[in-house]
């Protein structure tokens, strides 16, 4: 996971400005909050994998009575938390939280268990809420990057080699179940971004550190293996550019 945190380090300064698809993702998880918790709520909060604290600049104006802990392995990530958020920053890994254990009342986190083991980061997330606390997630399944699969194929290449393996739905159901997680809400929406050629599609995987994979070393294209990437990649163009599709599940769940 090294060279996973070193490349969120260094896409931390960039993060916000190419992150689209994710500030998409983090202000329909935090309308789902608000939804949920009560205009009151003056417990603790804790933002699991928060970045550049997109969901907490949304939630701690609506939430001044509440306590709010931001959790991040990067640490440069929590360097661009803003300096007037109301938030405690804890450079930590989401599978070992140093929270002690019933202490959260809601947990949060949005594009970031796909990094992780879920059935970990489900007990993990179980350990630390009180009784009756709510969690609510938002992550990628498997499907996601699914025109780069294809493309990668058609060069003969693995796209495990080269893509983040994301979950299904039946495996984080299945993680949260046996955390002892009653899901009450679960959706799961198709997100695609669209892109002027392919070094910018690229780079708005590489300007959020999604780059580097967890485990092994993404191997290197040859400058002919790209070209044909490319070219295979231009089938798909549309009037709107080339496609990127995510899929994108999120819960509202609560410990039993």
């Amino acid at each position: 996971m090294n060279q996973v945190r070193q490349s969120f380090n260094r896409a931390a300064s960039s993060y916000d400005a190419v992150g689209t698809l994710q500030h998409q993702v983090a202000t329909s998880l935090t309308a789902l909050i608000k939804t949920k918790l009560s205009a009151n709520f003056d417990g603790r909060l804790l933002d699991a994998g928060c970045g550049t604290g997109y969901c907490l600049a949304q939630l701690v104006p609506i939430y001044p009575a509440a306590e709010f802990i931001a959790v991040d392995f990067a640490e440069r990530m929590l360097d661009q938390l803003p300096v007037d958020l109301k938030a405690l920053g804890i450079n930590a890994n989401l599978e070992n939280l140093p929270v002690c254990t019933g202490k959260i009342d809601a947990y949060l986190s949005s594009l970031a268990w796909q990094w992780c083991d879920p059935a970990l980061a489900a007990k993990e997330a179980t350990r630390i809420l009180k009784p009756q606390g709510d969690l609510f997630v938002s992550t990628l399944l498997s499907g996601t990057f699914q025109e780069l699969a294809h493309g990668l194929q058609a060069c003969g290449l693995n796209p495990d080699q080269h893509l983040l393996r994301c979950t299904s739905s039946a495996q984080i159901q299945s993680a949260l179940a046996a955390a002892d997680i009653e899901i009450l809400s679960l959706a799961s929406t198709q997100m695609t971004t669209w892109h002027e050629n392919f070094k910018a599609l690229r780079h708005s995987i590489r300007g959020v550190g999604a780059n580097h994979l967890p485990n092994h070393t993404t191997p290197v294209l040859t400058r002919q293996t790209l070209t044909q990437l490319v070219e295979a990649y231009e089938g798909l163009r549309t009037s709107r550019g080339l496609p990127l599709s995510y899929e994108v599940l999120t819960i509202h769940a609560r410990k039993r």
